[in-house]
């Protein structure tokens, strides 16, 4: 990544586990998703509020996430007693139990938006900004080429970013929350904008993204600072892809 020109290449960057750390937020969602689906009381505004032992499994397991309605998918596992170690045993909890996946996708947001509009302070709050992001993306020496793409809706990006007090440029925020893959969405971007391959820089902290990326041709890298595990520090290793520390992303390109 040390070649990277921000006037001539792209960096792309994944929100949720490079830009914030919205574990919190989403777990919290994800819990009251599924009480709510249940028919069932308990639901929390904070993460401490469950138990500890609980708190720290859906952290784990946090790791294997793709799609918003996953987080739903970790407290079912939960209430199943369903043992998941990996990503392979997550999916295949994911596949055993597809009928869901729209339902919970559904009540995900609608739960999202309830937490937004009710107690937005709150919300806020359990998005943080990692530090030093904010002042790099307000600070970005060519934003035109500074994109971000994620499976998060825009709309609530966008809120994320203006309570951040960060005027991010809509043209450049891709949003994968309809269904598409990031892939899908980096390579319109590459034909869009005629960018050959090489220019193009992306930063995740799901590996199982990247690896899915890797065909495109496009410069790879695994946000350390994000979501990752050894396991999975590993995997990038063993598939040549770069993996980045936050101090190491800001040293070589902050402005």
């Amino acid at each position: 990544m040390s070649n990277l020109s921000p006037e001539k290449d792209i960096l792309a960057l994944d929100f949720d586990g490079v830009i914030v750390n919205s574990i919190e937020e989403c777990l919290v969602v994800g819990h009251n998703s599924l009480r709510k689906h249940l028919g069932q009381s308990g639901l929390i505004n904070r993460l401490d509020e469950l138990e500890k032992e609980r708190v720290l499994a859906s952290r784990r397991v946090r790791n294997f996430i793709r799609h918003s309605e996953d987080y739903v998918y970790i407290f079912y596992a939960l209430l199943k007693d369903t043992s998941i170690q990996n990503q392979r045993e997550f999916d295949d909890f994911l596949k055993q139990y597809s009928d869901l996946q729209d339902t919970f996708h559904e009540i995900f947001y609608r739960e999202r938006s309830r937490l937004l509009e009710t107690e937005r302070q709150r919300w806020l709050e359990l998005n943080p900004l990692y530090p030093g992001m904010g002042d790099f993306i307000r600070n970005y020496r060519c934003p035109e080429r500074l994109v971000i793409v994620t499976t998060k809706k825009a709309e609530f990006v966008e809120v994320t970013l203006a309570a951040a007090g960060i005027r991010f440029p809509a043209a450049n925020l891709f949003s994968a929350d309809q269904g598409c893959s990031k892939s899908v969405l980096i390579l319109e971007i590459l034909r869009s904008r005629a960018i050959h391959p090489q220019e193009f820089y992306f930063i995740d902290d799901q590996v199982d993204t990247l690896i899915k990326a890797k065909p495109l041709g496009i410069n790879l890298y695994l946000a350390l600072w994000g979501y990752t595990n050894a396991e999975q520090i590993q995997l990038a290793e063993q598939e040549e892809i770069a993996v980045l520390s936050r101090t190491d992303f800001f040293g070589r390109y902050k402005n």
